[in-house]
């Protein structure tokens, strides 16, 4: 897609499991945010999974993270 706007952040979260969060510009000059997880298989491979969020739609999302990180206890 576009280029790099900031550089990502990495959250370790153990037992060959990891996070990031990345934001990225597309062609358009519209900014999104991709959060991802990299995490070994059984045969010790890496997969990748991704969730896309423009910047339209990212109050929305965080405003949902907010309530169910308040649910799970987690401030």
């Amino acid at each position: 897609m576009g280029k790099d706007d900031a550089e990502g952040i990495r959250i370790p979260a153990g037992q060959g499991r990891m996070y990031f969060m990345d934001v990225k510009e597309a062609k358009t000059g519209s900014k999104y945010l991709i959060f991802s997880e990299s995490r070994k298989n059984k045969e010790g491979k890496f997969e990748k999974q991704r969730i896309m969020v423009f910047a339209d739609h990212f109050k929305a999302v965080y405003d949902a993270m907010k309530k169910v990180a308040s649910e799970l206890g987690v401030e």
